[in-house]
């Protein structure tokens, strides 16, 4: 009887203190987690949220080459394109300008071979040479064909600048595709099993699948 009633004491401690231990596990998961929640929410409003990059804007890129030449393409990426914009409206601009310039010395010193000349306009050294040394048919052969020149490289000139400010909406809308330098032929087996939805139900196909990259 003793013995019983010890072995009941014995496993009643036993019982009593898993309880506890199985409490003490509990409440420590519970605050662990606790914690884990709060260093989560604490991480979460002290990460920084990374910025949103805007979209590239064609209609932008079209608008900087036309009130600037060349900054459309430095928007673009293509920065090595503003230098040639530049040299070919430079180019472009100086033989109008040189024509142009031309064409003038040539009408006045025509005008003043033959009269025409308006009062109060005086001739510079070049103009002066010109109509000592040409006659008034050759000054108005010249003068002709100078001013055709200039009429031809101005609309070359305007030509050249509508052209960059073409090339930045361009580019301006491809900047965003992506050009896969993957060009290749892929040849596959093909195997279709039969079924109900196969065109022929009671035999499965059998052929070669081709796939093409670019």
């Amino acid at each position: 009887m003793p013995r019983r009633f010890l072995f009941l004491i014995g496993l009643t401690v036993f019982l009593g203190v898993g309880r506890i231990e199985a409490q003490n596990v509990i409440f420590d998961t519970v605050g662990n987690t606790q914690i884990s929640t709060d260093t989560i929410i604490k991480e979460r409003k002290t990460a920084k949220v990374p910025k949103t990059k805007k979209p590239h804007s064609p209609k932008k890129a079209t608008l900087m080459s036309t009130f600037l030449p060349g900054l459309g393409q430095v928007y673009n990426g293509k920065w090595w394109k503003a230098p040639i914009v530049y040299a070919g409206l430079g180019g472009l601009g100086y033989l109008a300008y040189n024509n142009y310039y031309e064409y003038n010395s040539y009408l006045h010193a025509y005008e003043y071979k033959t009269g025409d000349l308006p009062e109060g306009t005086t001739l510079n050294q070049h103009e002066t040479d010109l109509a000592n040394k040409y006659a008034d048919s050759q000054l108005q052969t010249y003068k002709e064909s100078y001013r055709r020149d200039f009429e031809f490289y101005s609309i070359l000139t305007a030509a050249w600048y509508g052209l960059q400010i073409l090339d930045a909406c361009v580019d301006g809308h491809l900047y965003s595709y992506d050009i896969s330098d993957d060009l290749s032929l892929n040849i596959d087996p093909y195997l279709r099993p039969s079924g109900p939805l196969a065109p022929m139900p009671q035999y499965a196909q059998v052929g070669l699948s081709f796939k093409l990259n670019f």
